[in-house]
């Protein structure tokens, strides 16, 4: 059977209820599958039980116990309330308010203890514990050894710069010492200098590390000691890619971080296991391998290390082995619970950190990693911006472009692609970036270096192959799109030429283009400009620091226009399924086709609303679709081919008489019309409510009660939406902010016998569905959008 007969479909009964049984019976069986193997709901639960497990272990006197130093209280104390401050715990829980005022406190003389100490003060009270973190800082530059073969390195105790040191040690203090420079405080260049040196210097041919200088066999816990601090040192060290002399910026330099960072990793990834400690840990140290894991995951941006997702094995493993009746972890003799339960929270909570963009790797060569450190400054800086709604903070992921399917590139909003010659992004970049935007996707662009216009001709061949339809191109952005003040105020002296391609609801693409056409208006890129504005900023030039805190001011405006700050964190992503090129197939009976109303009010104005609607459908329902719904002229016989209708658009309209009665003949017939004003268009808005007016002289559009079978679960199997969630813009020309509030739906009808046989959103709708809400748009949030509109339908199908 075709559904796009509406003879057949609204005129035979038993066709029609068989094909709501089949929709049904494919209903029940999705809602009873089983879950997948791991959730954000598993993951959730482990943190919860964990994190209870440690606020029980808290001594009356707010410390924790564990390990066997001196400074057992300090250093161990510290390690939890970074595990319960990572995991969600506000300053303001009585426990870590215990906790924080006794380790105020505390004066430790063991490495370990105060770099815990300095890394949990930057991170809950930098300024009002500064005194503390300098005091902290120059005991670890005094306790570094100056002397010998280990020169650069820590060990437990000061020895007044003798000595050997260990990676242990070494990598605790150089996480002290990072954190405190985040947070402002001056570490001395030779301290890092010396570090980096002992690291690259103590490295395993094979690309491991050991416990000590000359340990020649490495483990995986040592090995990513390497790692992240051979990743930190050079983040204050080394040949930069950017520099500033005086009020003059060079850009592309060329610097990159040591060749013993990939080798270390080359390693990891091809000993990679969750389940013990690669190399020569065994089973020894297991969760504090996990701990420098995720680390090294998240400050090198990988979603893999070798083939494998780091944090998806590595929290399946957690999620497996936590006692199921205390919440607590239990390693080994070595590890006791409390250190390794604060381990095991620490991986769970950090590793899963919203992923806001993904930094393309592409050919030819190094070409896309100009600045190595650009993208890791903007999320820094965002990061900071939104630590209210994201207290965890931020992450990034550098993502082979060459090889990314669907579901590789929706791991994050924004694919940053930047470069200086003509890049390479692998077979069909065109249709697998168009399917990327289509399915809420973003991409900002940079030609990031002087003489970059190889890479400007193939950006704009890849718009073409991205958008064949010539009416999308890239297009000045003016003054006051949101690129500009989205987040941050762009003083307008410091505006750069930005291009962007307007698709759907919104701007899919920014691009900034070369600038140095014209010597006089030559600019840094963006990238180079991020890259200069990590924590030591200050440093720079005003000049140099009012261009550089412009860049980032642009890079957060457009991260926060192309996500709406409404991100998911990784393990949420987990479940995503990439999307098909192929409709479900699981009821033969026939295909559920919508067709969409031709207008004059831009009828088209989110392309891709009604197919994801009915892709919805398919998936959540289990039947099939024809997922490419044709526009339809309403004089045409074709509009009785379909038992269900839509249209919206962003402008006035008008249908001619002839029309109005075909349309109100497929209404009277049993037909249902879906509708919704883009963006909350007041115009197309005025416009359908005149011609609903003109066409049912009478009947009205009223207001559908919020207690209306249509948006309960029980009447007709669908969700229950009294309450849905409703996203109004707020900002004007300044710094915009996306109001929510919970409301019921905001939906008119007109009734026809005991049906309603028009359903009119005047706020958005089809944005939402085309996974693009758009901060200067009144609507629904995306899941409330789709539910809405599946409600509908499944009511359409029972009427």
């Amino acid at each position: 059977m075709n559904a796009r007969s509406s003879q057949r479909l609204l005129h035979h009964p038993l066709r029609a209820t068989a094909l709501l049984a089949g929709i049904f019976a494919a209903a029940a069986s999705v809602a009873a599958a089983p879950p997948g193997p791991l959730g954000p709901t598993d993951i959730q639960r482990a943190i919860d039980k964990a994190r209870d497990y440690l606020l029980k272990q808290q001594k009356p006197d707010g410390t924790w116990e564990a390990m066997r130093s001196s400074n057992k209280s300090a250093g161990a104390t510290a390690l939890v309330m970074l595990a319960l401050a990572n995991s969600g715990v506000p300053t303001t829980d009585p426990a870590l308010t215990r906790a924080l005022g006794w380790m105020r406190t505390q004066e430790p003389d063991e490495t370990y203890s105060v770099a815990l100490q300095t890394m949990i003060l930057a991170m809950l009270a930098p300024e009002t514990d500064r005194a503390i973190l300098e005091r902290n800082v120059g005991w670890l530059e005094r306790a570094q050894v100056k002397q010998g073969p280990a020169t650069g390195s820590w060990s437990y105790k000061q020895n007044e710069g003798r000595g050997i040191g260990d990676n242990s040690n070494s990598q605790f203090a150089l996480l002290g010492l990072h954190e405190a420079a985040r947070a402002g405080v001056p570490v001395s260049q030779d301290t890092w200098i010396r570090a980096q040196q002992y690291w690259v210097s103590c490295v395993n041919a094979d690309g491991s590390w050991g416990y000590t200088i000359g340990h020649a066999a490495g483990s995986g816990s040592m090995t990513c000691a390497g790692i992240a601090s051979v990743w930190i040192t050079s983040e204050h060290v080394g040949t930069p890619d950017a520099r500033a002399a005086r009020d003059v910026v060079s850009c592309c330099g060329g610097g990159a971080s040591p060749k013993v960072l990939e080798k270390g990793l080359d390693w990891l990834g091809r000993r990679f296991t969750v389940v013990q400690n690669p190399g020569t840990g065994g089973e020894t140290w297991l969760y504090y391998y996990l701990y420098g894991l995720e680390r090294v995951g998240r400050f090198t941006a990988r979603r893999y290390i070798g083939d494998h997702d780091w944090y998806l094995e590595g929290a399946r493993q957690f999620v497996a082995g936590q006692d199921g009746l205390t919440g607590k972890f239990v390693a080994n003799r070595i590890e006791d619970s409390v250190v390794a339960t604060s381990f095991a929270l620490l991986f769970l909570a950090k590793g899963r950190r919203p992923v806001i963009v993904s930094k393309s790797s592409h050919g030819p060569d190094t070409d896309w990693n100009r600045h190595g450190h650009d993208i890791a400054h903007l999320v820094e800086h965002v990061e900071g911006r939104w630590r209210k709604d994201y207290p965890a903070g931020l992450s990034w992921h550098v993502l082979d472009t060459r090889a990314a399917g669907p579901e590789d590139l929706l791991q994050s909003p924004v694919l940053w692609l930047s470069g200086r010659n003509a890049f390479e992004l692998g077979p069909d970049a065109g249709q697998r970036l168009r399917r990327y935007v289509d399915e809420g996707g973003f991409i900002f662009a940079e030609a990031c270096c002087p003489e970059s216009g190889a890479f400007d001709r193939r950006l704009r061949q890849l718009v073409e192959e991205m958008f064949p339809e010539p009416e999308y191109r890239l297009q000045i952005l003016p003054p006051e799109h949101p690129a500009w003040h989205a987040e941050e105020i762009v003083p307008p002296e410091l505006h750069r030429p930005l291009l962007g391609v307007d698709y759907g609801c919104r701007t899919c693409l920014v691009y900034a283009p070369p600038t140095d056409a014209d010597k006089k208006a030559a600019m840094p890129s963006l990238s180079c400009l991020w890259e200069l504005g990590g924590h030591s900023r200050g440093n720079l030039s005003p000049a140099v620091l009012r261009e550089v805190e412009a860049a980032l001011a642009i890079g957060t405006n457009v991260l926060a226009y192309a996500t709406n700050r409404d991100l998911k964190r990784k393990d949420e992503l987990f479940a995503v399924a990439p999307p098909s090129d192929a409709p479900a197939d699981r009821v033969s009976r026939g295909q559920l086709a919508i067709g969409k109303l031709r207008h004059s009010g831009m009828c088209d104005a989110a392309p891709a609303a009604l197919a994801n609607v009915l892709r919805a459908a398919a998936r959540e329902l289990g039947v099939r679709v024809d997922d490419t719904p044709s526009q339809i002229d309403p004089a045409d016989d074709q509009l009785f081919d379909y038992h269900m209708v839509f249209m919206h658009g962003r402008q006035g309209f008008a249908f001619d008489a002839r029309r109005r009665e075909r349309l109100a003949r497929f209404l009277e017939r049993g037909g249902t019309l879906l509708a919704d004003s883009v963006c909350a268009s007041g115009g197309f808005t005025k416009a359908f409510r005149a011609e609903i007016a003109a066409l049912l002289p009478r009947h009205q559009l009223e207001q559908i009660p919020a207690d209306d079978p249509m948006f309960t679960a029980q009447e007709y199997g669908g969700y229950d939406i009294r309450q849905v969630t409703l996203l109004e813009p707020v900002g004007g020309d300044g710094p915009m902010e996306m109001r929510k509030r919970r409301t019921a739906p905001k939906l008119e009808g007109v009734r026809m016998g005991d049906r309603w046989a028009v359903i009119f959103s005047p706020y958005d709708l089809s944005c939402a569905l085309e996974k693009q809400n758009s901060m200067e748009c009144s609507g629904y949030g995306r899941e409330d959008a789709e539910k809405i509109a599946l409600n509908v339908l499944l009511y359409s199908l029972n009427h």
